[in-house]
């Protein structure tokens, strides 16, 4: 296990002080520490955005750490812990119960984990999705826009958010067309899978030969891949987490929206007022957490669905649109 010293830490720690703003508390010091890649184009940078967005509006010291394994995000977590830092920003499900271990070491020190779950100590803040509202809206906009009437989904791996994107995307998918085929698989079994362009790709293919024309890839980077096969096969996928409409336009059908960035620099603005508070809180498409993205990059393509989609969102949002779990993607009924 690779030891990492304070020193190290200093070194990298990135110090975000704008001057011209009104200076940050001086007992608050944050940290953020990323999973794999900072710049990874979806969950990470989103984060990374808000977190600046706040580092420069609140003049706040946030020091970050890519991380690459589970031991060495514990030792992170620790020395950050130990020198100073008051608030720790974890990001992904994986980093949970490494987050409740040191949470307890560190009793003074308040932890925000987006997309980890835990509810139940009094220094934890968890934030969630409605990732299944967003998957939902994608999988509508697939089953309007299918012509083969088989769509798909690939997960980068199985926990839980994806899942819930998956298998909302088949309840939104049956829901725009009750006989659609919904093929589901997941690119690898560890968090390389979200990174993996070349996995995504091929099973792109795979799907794409067996008769899919539309693609929701809640994948991380790996859903790259998958957009390259739909370009190749001229159908169309659809990216998760940021606007990606601008990646290659006239393949993306659409982006199913994950407000990470708003997460995060609520997390922060929290510290800085005081009213941070532990718990749980769900970010769902009433509160515009999750949506899906049209701009001018898709619009042209999508135009002939768009007020449908935007009415599916509203009734969402109002409560009149159930979730209806299907069968395509296993254990739905467990995390619907």
């Amino acid at each position: 296990m690779q030891k990492i010293t304070l020193l190290r830490l200093i070194a990298v720690s990135i110090f975000l002080v704008v001057s011209g703003v009104v200076p940050a508390r001086a007992e608050t010091v944050g940290a953020v520490i990323f999973t794999n890649a900072k710049m990874d184009g979806s969950f990470n940078e989103l984060a990374a955005i808000g977190s600046e967005r706040a580092a420069a509006e609140f003049g706040l010291e946030i020091r970050e750490w890519i991380s690459t394994d589970p031991d060495e995000t514990m030792n992170v977590i620790r020395q950050f812990a130990k020198s100073g830092v008051t608030h720790i920003l974890t990001l992904g499900f994986e980093s949970s119960e490494l987050v409740r271990t040191t949470a307890l070491e560190f009793p003074d020190v308040k932890f925000t984990s987006i997309d980890g779950v835990i509810s139940d100590l009094p220094n934890v803040r968890s934030i969630l999705f409605a990732d299944d509202e967003s998957g939902f809206l994608a999988g509508y906009v697939a089953g309007l826009k299918t012509k083969t009437g088989t769509v798909g989904t690939i997960g980068g791996m199985d926990i839980p958010p994806v899942r819930r994107f998956m298998c909302g995307f088949e309840a939104g998918a049956r829901y725009a067309n009750a006989d659609v085929s919904v093929l589901s698989s997941f690119v690898g079994q560890d968090m390389y899978a979200f990174r993996n362009i070349q996995g995504g790709k091929a099973i792109a293919d795979k799907m794409f030969a067996d008769g899919a024309d539309v693609i929701f890839a809640p994948a991380g980077m790996a859903a790259e891949g998958v957009a390259r096969a739909a370009q190749e096969q001229d159908a169309h996928v659809i990216m998760v987490d940021a606007n990606k409409n601008g990646f290659l336009p006239g393949t993306v059908l659409t982006s199913a929206l994950k407000r990470v960035d708003e997460a995060a620099y609520a997390t922060w603005k929290a510290a800085i007022d005081d009213t941070w508070a532990p718990g749980l809180v769900v970010m769902t498409t009433r509160d515009k957490g999750v949506g899906w993205a049209v701009d001018e990059h898709n619009r042209a393509q999508d135009t002939d669905v768009e007020d449908q989609e935007n009415a599916i969102l509203d009734g969402m949002a109002a409560g009149s649109v159930a979730i209806v779990p299907g069968d395509a993607v296993a254990g739905c009924a467990d995390v619907l």
